[in-house]
């Protein structure tokens, strides 16, 4: 529920700071969602990727005829599940990407990519049947980088996109590296 407030605060501002910029053709706002295929990467074993989704706000800012800078608040299920057994972790985070979509062409198609700072709101695991509260094991940040391909039709955008991990997510980990990963497809709206 926590997340839910929060994402719905930042959707607030970005919608409102969309709107004073609305009479510029240089900047747009809009809503994203989609669908997540997410694991945990590194020295991970055992694991496979888990399907979840994301929902969340953007603008979009010219910075030129060819390039766009486009921060986005999204709030992101991730995790991964356990190749054998029944085993499900499941994180959720808010994720602040600023991405750079740069349009080979000047319209239509881009290419985008960007850091991500994301902030955990909660992790929990499903090991047989009983749940486990991992939030006090796993950093309250995570950093990765994006990086994808969209298309613009009309008032509705597609992209795919790939979030690679660049941090450990374990507070202590002696034993390796253990970063998100995740996939995204997801359909934005411009307002």
């Amino acid at each position: 529920m926590k997340a839910l407030k929060t994402l719905l605060l930042i959707t607030i501002l970005y919608c409102t700071q969309a709107n004073l910029f609305a009479q510029s053709q240089d900047t747009q706002g809009g809503f994203k969602a989609g669908f997540n295929s997410s694991t945990i990467g590194g020295d991970s074993e055992g694991v496979k990727s888990k399907l979840g989704f994301h929902i969340g706000a953007f603008l979009k800012l010219r910075a030129s005829n060819y390039v766009y800078i486009q921060p986005e608040a999204i709030f992101s299920m991730q995790g991964a599940n356990a190749s054998e057994g029944d085993m499900k972790i499941n994180y959720n985070y808010v994720n602040f990407p600023l991405l750079v979509k740069i349009y080979p062409t000047g319209e239509k198609l881009s290419l985008l990519v960007g850091p991500q700072i994301g902030f955990l709101v909660s992790a929990k695991a499903k090991i047989n049947g009983e749940k486990v509260d991992l939030s006090n094991e796993l950093k309250r940040s995570d950093y990765a980088l994006a990086f994808g391909v969209g298309y613009d039709f009309n008032r509705i955008y597609l992209d795919l996109r790939y979030n690679a991990g660049l941090s450990n997510t374990p507070r202590n980990s002696d034993e390796g590296s253990f970063p998100n990963n995740v996939i995204q497809l997801g359909v934005g709206i411009f307002l």
